[in-house]
């Protein structure tokens, strides 16, 4: 498909709970997915700081996502 300008869904994440359009048994076209898990670190716990900003903390977790085949 990559030849024809079409980039497909292989490699896109999907929701494997969903039965939805992001679900991944319909936005994977029955080609099935991959699930990996992430370590990832983004902003959290933030707060107004009088005057005029926002504060936040780093925090890290583990994710799992579901990547089309």
């Amino acid at each position: 498909m990559s030849r024809l300008g079409i980039p497909g869904t292989r490699g896109r994440i999907c929701n494997r709970t969903s039965l939805g359009l992001d679900g991944c048994r319909l936005l994977c076209c029955g080609r099935g997915y991959q699930t990996r898990v992430r370590d990832v670190t983004e902003k959290c716990k933030c707060r107004f700081v009088w005057c005029c900003r926002v504060q936040c903390e780093l925090c890290r977790h583990t994710r799992e996502e579901h990547v089309c085949n």
